[in-house]
């Protein structure tokens, strides 16, 4: 009689091993692209890696969007109505946006770095990162950031 034995953190890699990369490239991504596209990079190498935790990093990439807008709306709204000068202290302020952006990063990195590190161990295809670094922020540069210019929603993506 035989039973299934089943690591509890154990990656489970589906259709898409083929474009699993190490978590590190995405963490990159928000530094040169911009949480947006980090983000979505983090869900979709946590599906293709099958990570066990990938629902919970979707729940933490969208509550990242979440708390980045209620961010940026709270900053803002306390800047106009304390009256700052906007040259000296917007930029100063909005590093809190930034700090934001790197620690739901950080938190998405350490999330998957265990299940990549199993995935890789046992022989799973890890493709380079730097492609999907460079197709990222040349889709940001040419595509995203000129629709996005002068609306609202740029303040979202940016790091």
């Amino acid at each position: 009689m035989a039973t299934a034995y089943h690591i509890p953190d154990e990656p489970r890699p589906g259709g898409l091993a083929h474009v699993t990369v190490n978590p590190f490239w995405p963490m990159l991504c928000v530094m040169f692209v911009g949480a947006g596209m980090s983000w979505a990079w983090f869900v979709l190498n946590g599906i293709a890696l099958g990570s066990p935790t990938r629902k919970r990093e979707l729940a933490i990439a969208i509550g990242g969007l979440v708390g980045n807008a209620a961010l940026l709306v709270g900053v803002i709204a306390t800047h106009d109505k304390l009256g700052f000068d906007g040259q000296l202290t917007l930029p100063y302020l909005l590093l809190i946006v930034v700090v934001w952006k790197l620690g739901v990063s950080y938190v998405l990195y350490m999330l998957q770095a265990g299940s990549f590190g199993i995935y890789e161990y046992y022989g799973g295809t890890v493709q380079n990162g730097w492609i999907g670094l460079i197709l990222a922020y040349l889709a940001w540069t040419m595509l995203l950031a000129p629709a996005l210019k002068g609306t609202p929603l740029i303040l979202l993506t940016l790091s």
